[in-house]
């Protein structure tokens, strides 16, 4: 699989090859937007616990990894193309799974949380009548599980505004654009500080949902053996207590 260098970041992070092969032939491409405390770059260098785990697990399958930066609606275009090998970290839904190729493992639980202006906070466990009627901001191809999906086919909102980042949505509920953000913890707590504008922004306890999150590799090319392999490294490193120890450290 060719090498390419990474949009915006002009770093290539290659890891040993495995039995004599070349390096660049052991080599995927994994996009991702850079929008979250658990996956950044800072100087230049991958960073977090998805960078940490996904190294490791990949170099125990005999791979290494070209990180691509990329917004999150052209990392599932690339992917579903076969210009790049995987994207992380996704839920894995029905409709994906007819497009990608998932682990079976997963990488992560997420945290799928509402946020409101602050002070206009509500009791979490009962927003489908808080919300009805309210506009709802969301990043562009995200999907944030079935009782929103039921929700939004219900028409329970006023209106659904789907932007590129996480950014513009928090800069938009603090200027009252929108009434509330539906997203997790990592890509929040990442677009807070990126806008200075947390104080503005309120999180809505408890959780709606938990989720597990995945690596996905695209179906273009046959990937199987490659997801067998990273799922029994990954399996491996969650039996040995590797993967609870880069949790801890990267817990926030």
């Amino acid at each position: 699989m060719k090498a390419a260098l990474i949009a915006g970041a002009g770093l290539l992070l290659v890891l040993a090859g495995v039995g004599g092969v070349k390096a660049d032939d052991r080599v995927l491409s994994l996009a991702s937007d850079a929008k979250s405390r658990n996956f950044e770059y800072r100087d230049g260098v991958p960073s977090g616990f998805f960078a940490e785990v996904l190294k490791e697990a990949l170099a125990g399958a005999g791979w290494g990894i070209e990180f691509r930066v990329r917004p999150w609606a052209r990392c599932f275009e690339e992917v579903r193309n076969g210009e790049t090998d995987g994207l992380f970290s996704i839920y894995r839904v029905a409709e994906r799974d007819r497009t990608f190729l998932f682990s079976n493992v997963p990488l992560f639980v997420a945290e799928e949380r509402f946020y409101v202006a602050k002070g206009h906070g509500f009791d979490a466990r009962h927003w489908s009548e808080a919300l009805k009627g309210k506009r709802i901001g969301l990043l562009n191809g995200s999907y944030h599980g079935e009782a929103f999906a039921q929700a939004e086919a219900q028409h329970l909102f006023a209106s659904i505004e789907r932007v590129n980042t996480t950014e513009s949505l928090v800069e938009m509920a603090a200027a009252g654009r929108i009434d509330a953000i539906f997203s997790t913890n990592e890509l929040m707590e990442h677009a807070e500080k990126a806008t200075g504008m947390g104080a503005a922004i309120e999180r809505v306890e408890p959780a709606v949902e938990l989720m597990p999150t995945f690596l996905a590799f695209t179906r273009k090319r046959d990937m199987t053996a490659i997801r067998d392999a990273f799922d029994a490294s990954l399996r491996k490193m969650k039996e040995d207590g590797r993967y609870e120890k880069l949790l801890k450290r990267y817990a926030p």
